[in-house]
């Protein structure tokens, strides 16, 4: 990628988690309920994962995408007092493919702070 800068990189990385093909719309909030952001980003869920051993086993499996910059603009309280990613227990509810609107708490959250993407595996949060 020999002439493009990385403020560039970031910049498209926004740009097609905010407003691209395939963005789910949802709602961010902090675990004290005192901040909410609705915002776009990639998100999935599907029943296959994988047990100790490797083996496939029939269960859910959701995560979202989120921008870094969208976060960062909106004033959006991710980073703790080191100032390193920290999404425990912040909540996300977005719709499913019926339409269903579903509720999760992001248990584990993987931020590739060159690019500015933050990935969030969800687990379930008020009975889904």
């Amino acid at each position: 990628m020999a002439g493009v800068s990385l403020e560039r990189i970031k910049s498209d990385v926004n740009k097609y988690m905010t407003k691209g093909t395939g963005v789910v719309e949802m709602t961010l909030v902090t675990p004290d309920s005192s901040v909410t952001f609705d915002l776009t980003g990639f998100g999935t869920k599907h029943f296959i994962n994988f047990d100790s051993e490797g083996l496939p086993i029939n269960s859910k499996n959701a995560h979202v995408s989120l921008s870094e910059i969208s976060l960062i603009e909106a004033n959006y309280p991710f980073r703790n007092d080191k100032e390193e990613v920290f999404l425990l227990n912040h909540r996300i509810s977005a719709k499913d493919s019926s339409g269903v609107l579903k509720h999760y708490v992001i248990t584990e959250w993987l931020p590739d702070e060159t690019f500015g993407q933050i990935v969030c595996i969800l687990g379930d949060y008020g009975g889904n």
